[in-house]
């Protein structure tokens, strides 16, 4: 009796427990899992994000390097996102709309997670809060909720879903090698869960990602590989238009054309059925088989089944008529066909034409072509704009510089013209600078040049842009002549030291930060640390610009007495340390800096001039000088007098200055008081043969490495 009513409550709670999950389930679905997914259908609606929301229309195909990839090669790596995962990602403009029922499904998801986390309706609400995040481009609460969603639900009907849903995040993030890996493990379930339309998307994913990075074989291997497996001629079909879509984009028109022929062959539906006709068609004409394409064409127009893809026919008309080389009938074909010009087709066609004309260097032409092609969406517009753009900037500057020009030439060759204000030739050197960046961003690499060396060589030394043209010249020259570049961005670095320019300068010379100066105690702590580190000839230069170029600042008395000290005490040199010395005594005589060194000055100047006898300290000194023409003849076999004989004497035992004394110190030195050469109130007279430094080409010692000290006396 007993086992009985055990069983009979096992039953029961069974029964319970079940009754409770179909509940949970139930409230689920109706209370807040029912609204969430109509939200996010609707959201899609609006963005037409759904196969099953498009128009059935043809697609509309144009080769890499028709100029779409606007100021890159055909397959080069620009460094923003690919066009193709923009065209993915949702636009403010789009979003703001339908931002309410996106924050709605994050709420009532949330609900869900929190108050049903076992019901059967959690992998759902994990997709849907994956996409609400993706479409307001949340890409790392996105890529969270899709990480959650797998690591639960590996095998769930969804999985195929969150992995796509991924790949697409981890690329948009730029994490190329990630999202590359999860494309891969896409493909795989989606094979699993026979989710075709998911393994389309992840093959064309991953032919995109392969073109940008100019990798063929890798864009067309997944195609390959499908097709290969595939046992359903619609499908096979597909992944077949796909492949021969992909070549004709690749410019591979011959192995294009083959492709398109294998499409026709499986059992395609009636839009990938016209795709292969007319894409067929457009290979023809690529390889000048004109009449075969003509063919083509008018069977398409003459079909019943395709009167819905007029334009689409039109636009390869058109195509033909350009790859010809019929400029006439096609600009007359053009004007009849703006009434189609709402249809991507036809726009695509005018960019092509524009970029024909654009690069036989007939610009005014190719900019009507490219104003009609940028207003309609779709793979080139971006590029048209830009073109557009640039080209209307360029007729502005080139208008200027056309009227600038004569004014500037003549006043350079003709001396007797009226002078030219200098903000002429600012506005002069600006408008070529401007020009060679947009002949830059059109790649015209020889123009640019032009431009850019006419700015840099012509800017005078007060222009505050001249930094900018410098920059810029030695950037386009750099590959030709690296010397001259080095040369350029040392310039840079020294006298531009506060702009962006001379500090992307001193980055690339690999300066460390002691280069850095803001301001003018920078400069002169830039100068100390370069002394400490024994590179002697920039620690001058350092101390020199203060002294030179700042005279009025407190910090050039003492710039001048750290240059006298470096090569009195370090270099060894004590001709250059007097000079600069002598230049402290005689520009900031009142300074403490030459109270300190005004004595050793003093001494130098009269050793070197025979007036001190550094052996006794004391000033020589000179007896008047005696005109011989005023002493009276006399017998030389007679005895002189006395008087004559004692000053011929005083002239003749004046001792060698530079013979077996020893050298003092110039700070160290002082001067008979009773000897002043200097007045302290007055510049010092300097003589005319004091010694000059000369040049910075100086011998370094090995083992030099002065103290930094502020004390007067020591090292500054």
């Amino acid at each position: 009796m007993q086992r009985k009513i055990k069983l009979h409550l096992i039953i029961f709670s069974m029964l319970l427990l079940s009754g409770c999950h179909t509940f949970d389930n139930f409230t689920t679905f109706f209370n807040t899992y029912y609204n969430m997914d109509r939200l996010i259908w609707e959201t899609e609606y609006d963005f037409e994000g759904t196969e099953i929301m498009r128009r059935q229309k043809p697609r509309v195909l144009t080769p890499v390097d028709s100029g779409m990839r606007f100021g890159q090669d055909a397959f080069g790596r620009p460094a923003e996102i690919p066009q193709f995962l923009k065209d993915i990602m949702i636009e403010q403009t789009r979003l703001q709309p339908v931002k309410v029922k996106l924050d709605s499904v994050i709420i009532k998801g949330s609900k869900i997670l929190k108050q049903h986390p076992k019901s059967d309706y959690v992998e759902g609400t994990l997709l849907l809060m994956a996409k609400s995040y993706f479409y307001q481009s949340e890409w790392v609460s996105a890529e969270i909720k899709c990480v959650e969603l797998i690591d639960r639900f590996a095998l769930g009907d969804m999985s195929p879903d969150a992995h796509l849903l991924l790949s697409k995040i981890y690329l948009i993030q730029r994490k190329y090698i990630l999202g590359k890996t999860m494309l891969s493990r896409t493909a795989d379930i989606a094979w699993y869960k026979k989710r075709y339309d998911i393994l389309s998307e992840a093959f064309r994913l991953m032919a995109e990602q392969a073109i940008f990075d100019n990798d063929e074989e890798e864009a067309v291997r997944p195609y390959r590989q499908a097709i290969a497996q595939s046992d359903d001629g619609e499908i096979r079909a597909r992944w077949q238009l796909d492949l021969a879509s992909l070549y004709y984009r690749l410019g591979k028109f011959d192995r294009a054309l083959k492709e398109f022929d294998a499409v026709l062959d499986e059992s395609p539906e009636l839009v990938q059925e016209f795709e292969a006709e007319l894409y067929k068609a457009a290979c023809l004409m690529y390889l000048k088989k004109h009449e075969e394409a003509q063919a083509i064409l008018d069977d398409l127009d003459g079909n019943e089944n395709f009167k819905d893809f007029k334009p689409d026919i039109l636009a390869q008309r058109l195509r033909m008529l350009r790859i010809q080389g019929k400029k006439d009938e096609f600009d007359k074909m053009a004007s009849e066909a703006q009434k189609y010009a709402g249809f991507i087709a036809i726009p695509i066609v005018y960019f092509e034409q524009a970029m024909d004309l654009f690069k036989k260097g007939k610009y005014e032409e190719a900019k009507s072509y490219f104003a009609k092609s940028k207003p309609v969406k779709s793979q080139v517009s971006p590029a048209a704009a830009k073109y557009y753009g640039l080209l209307a900037e360029w007729g502005q500057k080139q208008d200027l510089l056309n009227k600038s020009k004569p004014i500037v030439d003549t006043s350079i060759t003709d001396s007797t013209a009226v002078v030219v204000h200098d903000s002429v030739f600012t506005i002069y050197n600006l408008t070529n600078y401007q020009l060679a960046r947009i002949h830059d961003q059109l790649n015209n690499q020889d123009s640019a040049l032009h431009y850019y060396t006419i700015a840099a060589h012509s800017a005078k030394l007060s222009d505050s842009n001249r930094a900018q043209y410098l920059f810029s010249y030695q950037k386009m020259i750099r590959k030709n002549q690296p010397e001259v570049a080095d040369s350029i961005l040392e310039i840079l670095a020294y006298d531009y030291g506060k702009t962006e320019y001379g500090q992307e300068a001193r980055m690339q010379m690999g300066f460390t930060d002691a280069v850095v100066i803001d301001t003018l105690g920078e400069l002169y702590s830039s100068g100390i640390r370069f002394r400490n580190i024994s590179n002697y000839v920039l620690a001058a230069r350092q101390f020199n610009r203060i002294a030179e170029e700042y005279r009025d600042s407190p910090l050039a008395p003492k710039a001048l007495y750290s240059l006298g000290w470096m090569f009195e005490n370090t270099l060894k040199q004590p001709d250059s340390a007097l000079y600069y010395y002598r230049l402290l005594v005689e520009r900031y005589p009142q300074s403490e800096y030459a109270k300190d060194v005004r004595a050793g000055v003093e001494i130098a100047l009269a050793h070197q001039s025979g007036l001190y006898d550094v052996s006794t300290g004391k000033m020589i000194e000179r007896k008047p000088f005696i005109d011989t023409t005023l002493i009276p003849v006399i017998d030389s076999t007679a005895t002189p007098d006395a008087e004559i004989q004692q000053t011929i004497n005083n002239t003749r035992t004046l001792s060698d200055p530079n013979a077996n004394q020893q050298k003092e110190p110039l700070r160290q030195r002082r001067p008979n008081q009773n000897n002043q050469l200097i007045n302290p109130n007055q510049p010092m007279q300097l003589p005319m043969n004091a010694p000059l430094p000369g040049n910075f080409q100086i011998s370094l010692p090995q083992d030099a490495s002065p103290v930094d000290s502020m004390k007067i006396g020591d090292p500054p």
